[in-house]
């Protein structure tokens, strides 16, 4: 009787531990996982592709909860790590927990655009040389080569002197009144130039702002090479556009992405998702 009894108290003791341990495992899944890896590729493919320089930013709006955005601590973007993503509430950009880090001062361009935009899953803010020349003049980012026809026909330009009271001063996005004021210059569209500052792109996941926001580069090193050949140049019309559902995103982030790994992370890509009928649908 008193094996049995002694049989049955460790069952129910050895239940109890597997429980317990278990029980972490099914409760502390990160439904942002995903989302931050990519984030983290993500910043990896920009400063890459030289779109980032030292304080170009990129977020994404939270899987968990569309009230918050996840971002780097302030730090040069090519050192971004997972550890270094902070949470940040939408409502005011302000992070939920610090954890004692420095967050960035122009934080407030993602919440307000995410504030105003409830299809925007992430948002690119970067200095890319080759944008900022056509923010200078009267000359409008246009749409020129096929892949990026999701650009409008003229690519609308933020000015901080419209958006910044008399007696302020400088020329980044530091508080909501500013973020709000570029919301709305960016309205609908996947990409807004920022005056002398560089450029803000959104997509409806973080794959499709980065590949936007690659094109949205080489876009413009083509409008301004051509025009250096003849201020008279052909930019693509209407019918030559593009909605998100005609574009193969996957296609180039992957090859973005592969260009930022070594050998041996290469040959493990399973090739297997390229060529298929099954991999055309758009993303």
């Amino acid at each position: 009787m008193r094996r049995a009894i002694t049989r049955l108290a460790i069952c129910f003791l050895v239940l109890a531990v597997s429980t317990r341990l278990a029980a972490p495992q099914g409760t502390t899944a990160d439904p942002d996982a995903e989302r931050k890896a990519d984030l983290v590729t993500a910043y990896r493919i920009l400063v890459n592709e030289h779109i980032l320089d030292s304080f170009g930013h990129v977020s994404v709006r939270s899987a968990r909860d569309p009230n918050i955005f996840l971002m780097p601590r302030a730090m040069p973007p090519s050192l971004v790590a997972q550890d270094d993503i902070l949470a940040l509430r939408v409502a005011d950009s302000q992070p939920i927990d610090p954890k004692g880090r420095r967050v960035n001062g122009e934080r407030y361009i993602h919440g307000e655009i995410y504030k105003a935009r409830p299809d925007v899953m992430s948002v690119i803010h970067s200095h890319s040389q080759s944008v900022i020349p056509l923010s200078l003049t009267a000359i409008r980012l246009r749409p020129v080569v096929a892949q990026a026809g999701f650009l409008p026909p003229e690519t609308p330009t933020f000015e901080i002197r419209d958006a910044r009271p008399q007696g302020d001063r400088g020329m980044q996005v530091t508080d909501s009144a500013r973020g709000a004021a570029l919301a709305r210059v960016l309205s609908s569209y996947p990409a807004a130039l920022m005056r002398g500052h560089g450029n803000v792109v959104v997509g409806s996941s973080i794959k499709q702002a980065v590949v936007y926001a690659a094109y949205v580069d080489i876009n413009a090193r083509m409008q301004m090479q051509a025009l250096m050949l003849s201020r008279d140049i052909v930019t693509m019309n209407e019918p030559e556009l593009f909605g998100p559902e005609e574009f193969d995103i996957n296609r180039p982030w992957e090859h973005l992405k592969q260009k930022t790994l070594d050998d041996a992370a290469r040959a493990k890509v399973d090739r297997a998702q390229f060529g298929l009928d099954d991999t055309q649908t758009k993303r």
